[in-house]
């Protein structure tokens, strides 16, 4: 199953990023594709948006370790997904490292799609919404802003902006 990481400093506490990222209703502010996210009970969330030209509908499973800073999480649909998040400590109080981790295997269809966003290119996709993702979290951790989305292939190589 192919696998994504990335990392981005955040000039705020973990403590206050880790408890922004964990509200299972901040998920749309930073996460591309998602327009809604719900918590289904014990350690369950339903998330709605739409990836690659479709809408989507999906259940799934959120673990929180707050002594660590870290969530897992992993869908119950078709596609193959898992992944996890860890905030760390930084050179100094109000600074983190913000890590996302993802194992994602869509099945074929979205694949195409995801390609076609992707300039041919899935892997290119799926990272642009990682680093999209990640810059969500800093711009509105740090004050500086609100979500990202990753930009649409135009033939060319392109990435998020990263400040």
């Amino acid at each position: 199953m192919p696998e994504y990481e990335d990392s981005l400093v955040v000039e705020a506490s973990p403590e206050a990023v880790f408890e922004f990222v964990s509200d299972i209703r901040n998920m749309p502010q930073y996460l591309p594709t998602t327009h809604h996210a719900s918590s289904q009970g014990v350690e369950r969330v339903r998330v709605q948006g739409e990836a690659a030209g479709r809408a989507y509908d999906s259940d799934g499973w959120l673990r929180l370790d707050r002594s660590e800073w870290r969530m897992e999480w992993g869908s119950d649909g078709e596609n193959l997904y898992t992944g996890w998040m860890e905030v760390d400590e930084g050179t100094d109080p109000e600074s983190c490292l913000v890590t996302v981790h993802l194992s994602f295997q869509p099945k074929p269809g979205l694949n195409e799609r995801l390609a076609e966003q992707g300039g041919g290119d899935r892997d290119l996709a799926i990272q642009r919404g990682l680093e999209a993702s990640l810059q969500s979290i800093k711009n509105i951790c740090e004050g500086r802003g609100g979500k990202v989305e990753p930009p649409q292939a135009t033939g060319g190589s392109q990435s998020a902006s990263r400040n």
